[in-house]
């Protein structure tokens, strides 16, 4: 099997634990409410503390992939988040659960930048697009298996709900597969001396802005779902049920967009998602019981719309120098994360004090706004060899 077939499968498989181990808490709000003595807003900044983690990860780990290279660094953000998810597990305090959580969220940041990275250098040319769909769809692909999970423990959840977070500890596996199958990545052509990341803030700052609202509008739906989507008529198993499909649908469109940008225009497509995720929020969070019938379909078409996602951090790497790739993929979209998380703790903040119902059309606009400057960002970008930042890019490598 060629390199980058095992690079793919590598960055897949940890890109795929690194989002279970993120969303398993999601399932659980009701349980650690009730064992921790807390509230929504507490569970809710728990599940954000992970976020803010990969924020501080994509920093850290972002300069090592920039020096170090990206095997090492993806071996230990996987390592270290899936060590973490058990020390979760048992956790006998607060304290330590929200500090587990954590320092889960920095290894997971260190996993995306390297896993993502590594995958896009080590792919052909002609497959770079569609690789990087592959290894987005790891995200659709373990929220699936958080659902499958759900399912499986559900009847005995309230007194399991320990040994269903130490099924986080699985993704340890992908360590030393990578250790032994992805040879050590090589920078060529590069001159560090002259790259900086002056030259690409813009790119950043545009890339950071869609990352944001994407997430933000994300979490505003999924975060929230399992535990709301009673308040609408769902009941608890189909809730399992569609978590895993709406997962496997994400999984697809990651794919499929990462396809269909080797073809078109990445704004296009950035922006067409956005625009059915706008439109499909509204009634898959319906906050008039006269559109519960639509809610199912129509959360499968927002997830098809957040399947764009990948081609922001994709549209970012091909217009960078490789030597400043890493840091500034990671703290582009693990910044995005953290302002998904921290949306998601002002909701769970607001739904404590207006309850479920009041939340529903809270979430509506938070996912209209969100990403409305998905749009209007993703309308301003140039073309790739307009880009000042990529003539910037291929005069150091000249």
């Amino acid at each position: 099997m060629k390199t980058y077939a095992h690079a793919t499968i590598s960055s897949t498989g940890a890109w795929m634990g690194n989002i279970y181990d993120l969303t398993l808490l999601t399932y659980i709000y009701t349980e650690l409410e009730r064992y921790f003595h807390i509230d929504l807003l507490m569970v809710s900044l728990l599940f954000a503390l992970g976020l803010i983690g990969r924020f501080f990860g994509g920093i850290i780990f972002g300069s090592l992939n920039d020096t170090m290279g990206s095997k090492p660094v993806m071996i230990i953000g996987t390592a270290g988040y899936a060590i973490f998810a058990g020390i979760m597990a048992f956790s006998p305090t607060v304290l330590i659960l929200f500090t587990a959580r954590f320092i889960q969220g920095v290894f997971m940041g260190g996993e995306w930048t390297a896993g993502t990275v590594m995958s896009y250098e080590f792919a052909p040319q002609n497959l770079k697009g569609t690789i990087v769909g592959i290894v987005q769809s790891g995200y659709g692909i373990g929220y699936a298996l958080t659902g499958l999970a759900y399912v499986l423990f559900l009847p005995v959840m309230a007194a399991d709900w320990r040994f269903f977070l130490l099924t986080g500890i699985i993704p340890l596996i992908i360590a030393p597969y990578t250790m032994f199958k992805i040879p050590s990545d090589k920078r060529q052509g590069v001159v560090k001396e002259r790259a900086s990341l002056k030259g690409y803030m813009k790119p950043f700052i545009k890339s950071s802005i869609m990352m944001s609202g994407f997430f933000a509008a994300y979490f505003s739906v999924f975060s929230f779902y399992p535990t709301i989507a009673p308040s609408f008529g769902v009941s608890h198993s189909m809730v399992g049920i569609m978590m895993i499909v709406t997962s496997l649908v994400l999984a697809m469109s990651f794919v499929l967009f990462g396809r269909l940008s080797l073809k078109t225009r990445k704004k296009y497509l950035i922006i067409a998602g956005s625009a059915v995720s706008m439109v499909s929020a509204w009634f898959a969070i319906p906050f008039s019981s006269s559109l519960d019938m639509l809610s199912v379909p129509a959360l499968i078409a927002f997830t098809v719309g957040v399947g764009s996602m990948p081609v922001v951090p994709l549209l970012l790497m091909e217009r960078v120098n490789p030597v400043v790739r890493g840091i500034i993929s990671g703290i582009s979209y693990n910044f995005g994360a953290l302002f998904g998380g921290v949306i998601s703790i002002i909701l769970g903040f607001i739904g404590d004090i207006v309850g479920f119902h009041g939340l529903l059309l809270i979430i509506d606009i938070t996912t209209l706004l969100c990403l409305a400057s998905v749009i209007i960002t993703g309308a301003s970008i140039k073309k790739l060899k307009d880009s000042y930042a990529y003539r910037l890019y291929r005069n150091i490598e000249d």
